[in-house]
């Protein structure tokens, strides 16, 4: 079967792309073509024109790139951030995971939690864990940021698009709110431990009165304790004991996270939505009722939800690991696990990024996910078309990798699957028509392989190939 997707795997083999350097030793020195040598057009002899062309994302054996540009450096580490979910099975779900934090009580107390967290037996509240970490993680979706985004696409002028990006920045301060203040609760623990015993009584008296089960948006109690009583408290500590180590460290973070807070209040953010669809510009530009939009993302901001439990825990243990709390050995995969999450979120990233570990019926299963809102259609017929990439592994079945394409409620599917799995891939095919019937879909074409390789981000996604024509200098 074709194809459907146009999706190809790296060659697995390149043995043949190596030059038998005993031929090229063995001619004689009048054969050989002797010219000034340019570093920059080095090639690998032997090497056909097409792998000598190459490619700017390192789609040849030796790549033609310039690693120094920022862009350069994204494509580098998009196939290491692609080892994102075996880091996290590694600490979660592996049998060392047990006696990697043996000796950290707090550390794997928080390991234990975010099991719980992820938790499920039934179908239904997997599907609530997953819409709970969609909303968490992907939190700038929807009709209402769409109609933001076709504003800052265009062009409008300056004083609007300031007034936009604003918005934005406190909305997405106010929808942090929880979570910052969990970030400072743990900030002032580790903060009490590293300062002078003589100060803790009266500090701890201080971070006890702030509310930290405060919900998103009302800051204003809290506000007011930080930069009145807290923060001061903090400066002149500093400043009459001289402690510009590990304390200094944690109260720069500290009051970092309280701007982000105090910006994040919600009185605030409802006078820029009234100043930003006041402008006559904005409902040029924007389309449809935004007053419902934001009605409808405030109201995913005052639940709740399992997601942002999830992920207030798991940062809080990534901070914890990463500052050497879980022992120094596990440094290094703390750091690893934060920059392949961070690259995700890269400016070069055009994709949605999902991560969606889980526990079903006693089976661990790390999943991830990119999408494509707005992949290019094949024809003007097709309407909006979403194309997204899954991929997940299943305790003692194997890994699995899903690539789908949605549009006018119709689906293309190309799925790969463990090697065992290959014999049943006719009573798969049947089992994938249900589902999606069932959920009011129309297969339209289903191709089901053995899966061979690693598939790429950049394959998948032709557009983040995009930023590759643009002038990039690295600082």
């Amino acid at each position: 079967m074709a194809n459907i997707l146009q999706v190809s795997h790296p060659s697995a083999n390149t043995d043949n792309r190596t030059p038998n350097n005993q031929d090229v030793r063995m001619q004689p020195d009048g054969q050989l073509i002797k010219r000034p040598i340019d570093p920059a057009q080095i090639l690998r002899s032997g090497a056909s024109e097409e792998e000598q062309a190459g490619s700017a994302l390192g789609e040849g054996t030796y790549s033609v790139i310039d690693y120094e540009s920022n862009f350069g450096a994204f494509i580098q580490r998009l196939g290491e951030g692609m080892e994102l979910p075996r880091l996290l099975e590694q600490l979660f779900f592996q049998d060392t995971a047990g006696f990697l934090f043996a000796d950290q009580e707090a550390v794997g107390a928080l390991v234990e939690q975010l099991l719980s967290l992820i938790q499920v037996e039934t179908r239904e509240e997997l599907v609530d864990l997953f819409l709970n970490q969609q909303a968490v993680q992907g939190k700038f979706s929807g009709p209402f940021f769409d109609g933001l985004r076709n504003i800052l696409s265009h062009n409008t002028s300056d004083n609007l698009k300031n007034t936009v990006m604003t918005f934005l920045k406190c909305y997405n301060d106010c929808s942090s709110g929880r979570h910052l203040l969990q970030q400072m609760k743990s900030l002032t623990d580790d903060i009490s431990r590293l300062m002078l015993k003589h100060y803790e009584p009266d500090f701890r008296q201080l971070a006890d009165a702030m509310d930290w089960t405060a919900k998103n948006g009302d800051t204003a109690s809290n506000t007011e304790l930080l930069n009145g009583r807290i923060i001061p408290f903090l400066s002149g500590y500093i400043s009459r004991t001289h402690d510009f180590g590990a304390v200094r460290d944690a109260v720069l973070l500290f009051i970092l996270h309280a701007v982000k807070y105090e910006n994040g209040d919600q009185d605030k953010l409802e006078q820029l939505f009234e100043r930003m669809t006041g402008s006559r510009e904005f409902r040029q530009y924007y389309k449809g009722e935004a007053r419902e939009g934001l009605d409808s993302a405030l109201g995913v901001l005052g639940r709740q939800t399992r997601g942002s439990s999830f992920a207030d825990v798991f940062s809080t243990l990534l901070l914890k690991g990463a500052g050497g709390e879980a022992g120094l050995d596990n440094i290094q995969q703390f750091y690893n696990i934060m920059n392949g999450m961070l690259l995700n979120e890269s400016v070069y990233m055009p994709l949605l990024h999902i991560l969606l570990p889980f526990r079903f019926r006693g089976k661990d299963v790390m999943s991830e996910m990119w999408a494509d809102p707005d992949a290019e259609s094949a024809s003007d017929t097709e309407g909006r078309r979403i194309k997204m990439f899954l991929r997940f592994d299943v305790q003692n079945l194997g890994r699995f990798d899903l690539v789908l394409a949605l549009w006018n409620r119709q689906v293309d599917m190309q799925l790969y699957v463990p090697t065992e799995l290959t014999e049943q891939m006719h009573e798969i095919q049947n089992d994938i028509n249900g589902i999606l019937n069932q959920n009011g879909l129309e297969l339209n074409r289903l191709l089901v392989r053995e899966k061979q390789g690693e598939l790429r981000l950049e394959d998948i996604f032709p557009a983040i190939r995009e930023k590759e024509r643009t002038i990039n200098v690295r600082i």
